[in-house]
């Protein structure tokens, strides 16, 4: 046992340490909990109780370009210095509110509100897994789970037997009568964006199509002028594109412009349009002659910069990532030939008119730096050999069809005995990867009907994709988000991998590939029941919806239709 004092004077000694630790404690408690409320954080589950249409919002694995995306957490976005990125990006915000967190985290500290904070989705965060989330705020940085940006939704892959069918708009030109007597197709070529906005033009105009209403954008008698103060007339309209995410369109002329070249040349221009801003930059002007010349000319050089190119552009498309292809059907200088029937067949206004006059036909690829390559030199087939040789790969037709990713683009090659030999090129190995003769039916059919009455069975060919056919179809086919074809036959929507060698049926009856099938009579609704019939495909939005229209080979009008998953 220790003595009085002793203890006593211990205890004194044990109290004041004891006093300066506690006085030591609390200020580095102090800090923490300084430091816990200034650090950034992220949840991982937020009940939004229907705010936004979200009941309960979770942390998120895919965002598509597009959309809009929500984080919530603790963000201290009042403060200067504090930001969101998503791919190294800072995210421009649409809107930003605080929350009381209704106790849904338990913490130490108190916290009185959470950051929801929504912002637009743009492909310059990258497309791809593994898209980095980074949260900065009072000098400290934290990072979220990785998650994948996609240009589209996930596509199901099969059959969707909730799919339904919506009529968008009814569409009489104003000037109906001027393209009927004329012989114009009130729609030659058609495209939509990411947000189910259609474009299309025919020979004297390019129009929107945009909440339930068809908006002029472009007229022939309109005078523009581009970015370098060039003054242009649109005469006619040659084709239009609309890149997928809206914001640039590009459009071939033929120009008015009262220019000393007018009196001896047919001036053509190839454009693009920003949409936001209107502001128009001319890529592209060509002259062809429009009497026999002295010399005879050459339609060379066929790749490098677009400015240098001779260009006469129809059948536009774009891709993703914005490169633009195209037919050039430029007429060099003839010793005998003073181009009256190539521009005849240049302005005929007609659904798929092919020229082939003496002409230039080389489907090409102008990318987003501005260089013009070379894909596909027309027409091959049989004994027939092209007016003028270029490069690229043989096909028969200057049709093309255009893989969304710009990838791969699908041609028509070696017609024999009248049937298409279709080819799969690979823009990036310049080579042909895959073939299907249209007509042979080598395409297994899987069946996802288990009625008798409806239920499909194969094999399918690809028949609708062939060229002998294609002044009698338009847009019966095309190349959807995930590198399947989409195609009309009979009364139904088929889809179809080509490399697999399998088919499905997309929408409507399995069995309807000789017309619609009994009961297949509808125009909207379950998709089911709706007749495809003579459906011109327009393309996909960003959530896959399908885009189409009825009466495109009519004068009566056209109907705009959307194909979706119910509220998509």
């Amino acid at each position: 046992m220790r003595k009085i004092f002793s203890v006593h004077t211990t205890t004194w000694s044990f109290s004041f340490i004891v006093l300066l630790l506690m006085l030591n404690a609390c200020r580095k408690v102090d800090e923490h909990k300084t430091l816990v409320e200034s650090q950034p954080w992220l949840a991982d589950h937020y009940s939004l109780s229907g705010r936004y249409g979200i009941s309960q919002w979770n942390y998120p694995s895919t965002w598509v370009v597009g959309d809009t995306g929500i984080l919530i957490g603790k963000f201290f976005l009042e403060k200067p210095g504090s930001e969101i990125r998503v791919g190294g990006v800072p995210v421009k915000l649409v809107d930003h509110i605080q929350l009381d967190p209704n106790n849904q985290y338990t913490t130490d500290i108190h916290l009185e509100t959470v950051d929801v904070a929504r912002f637009i989705i743009t492909k310059e965060m990258g497309i791809g897994p593994g898209r980095p989330i980074t949260i900065t705020a009072n000098g400290i940085t934290i990072n979220g789970a990785p998650l994948s940006i996609q240009d589209f939704a996930e596509s199901v892959g099969r059959t969707d037997t909730t799919l339904l069918v919506d009529k968008l708009a009814h569409w009489v030109p104003a000037n109906a009568s001027v393209l009927n007597q004329k012989g114009y197709a009130f729609v030659r070529s058609i495209h939509c964006d990411r947000n189910g906005n259609i474009w299309f033009d025919n020979q004297l105009s390019i129009n929107e199509v945009t909440n339930g209403q068809v908006n002029s954008i472009l007229n022939a008698g309109d005078k523009l002028t581009d970015a370098n103060g060039v003054t242009m007339t649109i005469k006619e309209v040659l084709g239009s594109a609309i890149s997928f995410d809206g914001n640039t369109l590009f459009f071939s002329i033929e120009d008015g412009e009262p220019s000393a070249d007018a009196a001896d040349n047919y001036i053509f221009r190839l454009c693009k349009m920003d949409v936001p801003t209107k502001n128009i930059t001319m890529l592209n002007r060509t002259l062809v002659q429009k009497k026999v010349a002295p010399f005879k000319g050459d339609a060379s050089p066929f790749q490098g910069s677009v400015d240098r190119m001779k260009i006469v552009a129809m059948y536009l498309n774009t891709d993703l990532r914005d490169n633009l292809t195209y037919t050039n059907y430029y007429a060099p200088p003839s010793t005998t030939d003073n181009h009256a029937g190539w521009k005849s067949d240049i302005s005929s206004g007609t659904i798929n008119m092919e020229v082939t006059r003496g002409n230039l036909v080389l489907i090409s690829r102008l990318d987003v730096a501005g260089k013009v390559t070379p894909l596909m030199n027309a027409p091959y087939f049989g004994s027939n050999r092209p007016a003028i040789t270029g490069p690229g790969i043989h096909v028969a037709s200057s049709f093309c069809f255009v893989d969304p990713s710009g990838k791969y683009v699908y041609g028509m090659a070696n017609v024999e005995s009248w049937r298409t030999l279709i080819v799969k090129y690979d823009v990036q190995q310049e080579d042909i990867i895959a073939s299907a003769r249209s007509i042979d039916g080598i395409f297994a059919f899987h069946s996802y009907d288990s009625a008798q009455a409806t239920r499909g069975a194969g094999p399918m060919d690809l028949g609708v994709i062939d060229w002998s056919s294609m002044g009698y179809y338009f847009n019966s086919s095309m190349v959807i988000s995930d590198g399947s074809i989409l195609a009309v036959y009979g009364g139904s929507l088929y889809n179809y991998d080509f490399e697999q060698r399998t088919v499905y049926c997309y929408a409507g009856v399995e069995n309807a590939l000789s017309g619609p099938a009994p009961g297949q009579d509808k125009l909207t609704g379950k998709a089911k029941w709706v007749d495809f019939s003579n459906a011109a495909l327009i393309g996909q939005d960003k959530s896959n919806a399908v885009y189409y229209c009825q009466g495109a080979m009519t004068t009566d009008g056209i109907d705009f239709y959307k194909l979706h998953s119910p509220g998509k």
